[in-house]
C-alpha cells in the first residue's frame, strides 16, 4: 500500500506569472526589484517542492514500511518490529518514533561503561521521522494501526509531543540563520573588499 504526499498540481499560468514577476524585478532594480525578483523566485522553489514530492510517500510492505523522504527521495525501511510509537502530525505528516538496528546483539550494561564503546556495540538509538504532509493521513493511520495493534510501546501523545518540539527547534534554527544574513553580508563584503 503506498501513502503519497500531497503535492498540488501545477499549471502553466502559475509557472509563467512568477516569470514575468521575476523580469519586472530585474527590470525595476533597486529594492523594490530585488522584492519582486524574490517574490517570483519563491513562488518557482514552491513549484519545484511540489514537482519533487510527486509518487513519493510512504509505502506498507508485510513486515516492514519504506518512509521516502519528500524532496531528497532517501527511503528509510524500518521492520514493525522497531516501531515504537506513531502519530499524525496537525499538519498531516506523520512522525514516526523507532529503534535503529544496530549491528551487534546487546547486552544490558551499566552508563559508564558505554562510554569508550565503540559504534557497533552501543545500545540501539531512538529516532524520529516527520514526514510531509500526506495526502491521506487518516487511511495511512488505520493501516498502521492495524499492523501495530500490539506493539506499540510508546503513547501516540508522546510522539506528538516530540514532533512538535522538533519543528519547534527546525523553525529556530532557520529564523537564526535568516537573522544573521545581515552578518553574512558584513563578513563577504570585508572579505572581497580585502581581496581587491
Amino acid at each position: 500500500m503506498i501513502f503519497p504526499y500531497h503535492a498540488e498540481r501545477i499549471g502553466l499560468p502559475v509557472l509563467l506569472l512568477p516569470l514575468g514577476v521575476a523580469l519586472l524585478g530585474v527590470w525595476l532594480g533597486g529594492v523594490l526589484g530585488v522584492v519582486f525578483w524574490g517574490s517570483g523566485l519563491g513562488v518557482w522553489l514552491w513549484a519545484a517542492l511540489q514537482g519533487l514530492r510527486w509518487g513519493r510517500g510512504v509505502r506498507l510492505y508485510e513486515s516492514y514500511l519504506l518512509v521516502q523522504g519528500s524532496v531528497t527521495g532517501r527511503a528509510r525501511r524500518i521492520p514493525y518490529a522497531h516501531v515504537l510509537g506513531f502519530a499524525i502530525t496537525p499538519r498531516g505528516g506523520l512522525a514516526l518514533l523507532y529503534i535503529e538496528p544496530s549491528a551487534a546483539p546487546q547486552q544490558a550494561q551499566p552508563t559508564e561503561s558505554l562510554v569508550n564503546l565503540p559504534l557497533e556495540e552501543r545500545p540501539p538509538r531512538r529516532s524520529l521521522i516527520l514526514t510531509a504532509r500526506l495526502a491521506q493521513p487518516e487511511a495511512l493511520r488505520k493501516a498502521l494501526a492495524e499492523r501495530l495493534s500490539n506493539q506499540l510501546s510508546v503513547p501516540e501523545s508522546y510522539v506528538a509531543r516530540l514532533a512538535r518540539r522538533r519543528r519547534l527547534r527546525d523553525a529556530l534554527i532557520v529564523l537564526l540563520a535568516l537573522l544573521a544574513t545581515p552578518i553574512y553580508v558584513l563578513l563577504l563584503n570585508r572579505i572581497l573588499s580585502s581581496l581587491i
